[in-house]
């Protein structure tokens, strides 16, 4: 087991702290279950095509004639 000591700002300590009401769960588990949330997020965006797709910088494709900007330019 790890031992972590961190500080955090005024804004996420009330965070946390509405988390802890909301649950009913202690800093500890509150924290572990937000790394777990976060953990499969990014698992799930791993696998899942559709979401690389939009992280990825590819603009677009479609079918269509090879010299569409050529044909484009010249209407």
């Amino acid at each position: 087991m790890k031992n972590f000591d961190i500080q955090l700002d005024e804004k996420y300590a009330q965070k946390l702290t509405y988390i802890q009401q909301e649950t009913d769960q202690d800093t500890v588990e509150a924290i572990k279950s937000s790394i777990e949330l976060r953990y499969q997020q990014l698992q799930q965006q791993k696998t899942d095509q559709l979401a690389k797709l939009k992280q990825s910088k590819f603009i677009g494709c479609f079918k269509g004639e090879t010299d569409l900007a050529q044909h484009f330019i010249n209407s």
